[in-house]
């Protein structure tokens, strides 16, 4: 039975427990505890186990917990770096040794991953990247005493990333950067994909009945914090043009709060803000919208397609946004649009808005490439074929 280790970092301490606890969410939370968790769902036939090393915890813990074994290493962190364990690093050669397992490092632009790539050089290794930022990238960015760091991992990845047999992007825009210093291996566009079964539509009538929305208008959707990066102001003023042309259409923003960066200019817009939405509700909101609309124009955006986005297709909803760029199947022009200025945003969310019947399968689409039984096949390609 071939052995698949992911691994991963406590990268979010105010997110993980520090204790083990009877929901065992000390265990659970994060990239690589979903990854195998699901991979082990749909797929029985391996030995898959779930390594993290955790500089907030005090003690070495482990249990099985849905059939994947966890174990949490104690490290040290070194700021502005990362995570590392001696014992870790000590234990998981004993591991290669004894069972040379494939493994799995659920972020790219790591130490943790330059540390695998280091000292398993022999090893089969696949990273998945979520929207982190290469070096490469970064140096042209910024300046500084941080440059520092971004000059010594890019040294450190032209001369250990070699050793990674694939990548599994979730953005086009990060190929390059690595086949800049890992020409050789592979690369795959990878999400880690939506719950279906959790996602679902609501006939459009009867969820604007539900949500008090008005049936004769025209509305645009947008969910996340209200700041830069996610080009918040651009996405009001664009609405503010729509609307000149077109009264009835209204922006909808959920996921904000009143201390975000834009919170008082979207109000002062007329733009409806509802706070946190409990997830459970989403599918409500999706399904009552003409179009779900990311702006991803920036250069420093590497985040892939989104999950909001994944859910509002799921809800057969269309979205408008770049962020499109990276859909996997190959019938984008069904599901939505893909504008690359933001004149071109205004003109393709009319387009949507009033012909609304050219977009069609956006549910059926998203099962066949972002179930998250769609990821496990996947990701069970990739490993057969390093086992082959």
């Amino acid at each position: 039975m071939q052995k698949i280790i992911f691994i991963h970092n406590n990268y979010e301490p105010e997110r993980f427990l520090r204790t083990p606890d009877n929901d065992d969410r000390y265990y659970t939370y994060g990239f690589g505890s979903h990854f195998a968790r699901n991979f082990k769902y749909y797929f029985e036939g391996y030995d898959v186990e779930m390594w993290r090393i955790d500089s907030f915890t005090r003690d070495y813990n482990e249990k099985t917990v849905q059939g994947v074994k966890f174990k949490v290493f104690k490290s040290r962190r070194i700021p502005r770096f990362g995570d590392f364990s001696r014992n870790f690093i000590k234990e998981l050669k004993k591991e290669v040794k004894a069972t040379d397992p494939i493994l799995f490092i659920s972020h790219t632009h790591t130490w943790l991953l330059y540390q695998i790539a280091y000292f398993f050089p022999e090893s089969r290794i696949v990273t998945s990247h979520h929207g982190d930022w290469s070096p490469f990238f970064k140096l042209n960015e910024r300046s500084g005493i941080r440059t520092v760091k971004d000059r010594l991992d890019m040294r450190i990845e032209k001369k250990v990333f070699k050793n990674v047999n694939y990548f599994l992007v979730c953005d086009t825009k990060e190929i390059p950067l690595i086949h800049n210093v890992s020409p050789e291996s592979k690369i795959e566009l990878f999400s880690t994909g939506i719950d279906i079964n959790r996602i679902f539509p609501v006939e459009k009538e009867k969820a604007r009945e539900i949500l008090g929305w008005d049936k004769n208008k025209k509305y645009i959707l947008y969910l996340g914090q209200l700041y830069k990066y996610k080009q918040a102001k651009e996405l009001i003023d664009l609405w503010k043009e729509l609307r000149n042309e077109d009264p009835g259409i209204e922006l909808i923003i959920i996921g904000n709060s009143e201390q975000d960066e834009y919170y008082n200019y979207a109000k002062d817009a007329g733009a409806t803000t509802l706070g946190r939405i409990l997830h459970k509700d989403l599918n409500i909101y999706y399904s009552a919208a003409d179009v779900y609309v990311l702006l991803s124009l920036r250069d420093d955006y590497f985040g892939g397609i989104g999950i909001a986005p994944l859910e509002g297709l799921a809800c057969n909803t269309p979205v408008v946004s770049f962020s499109l760029r990276n859909y996997i199947g190959d019938n984008l022009n069904e599901i939505g649009e893909a504008p690359q200025t933001l004149e071109e945003y205004k003109c393709k969310i009319l387009k949507v808005i009033k012909h609304s019947e050219n977009y069609k399968n956006m549910r059926e689409s998203i099962i066949t490439h972002y179930s998250y039984e769609a990821i496990a096949k996947k990701m069970e390609t990739v490993f057969k074929d390093l086992s082959n």
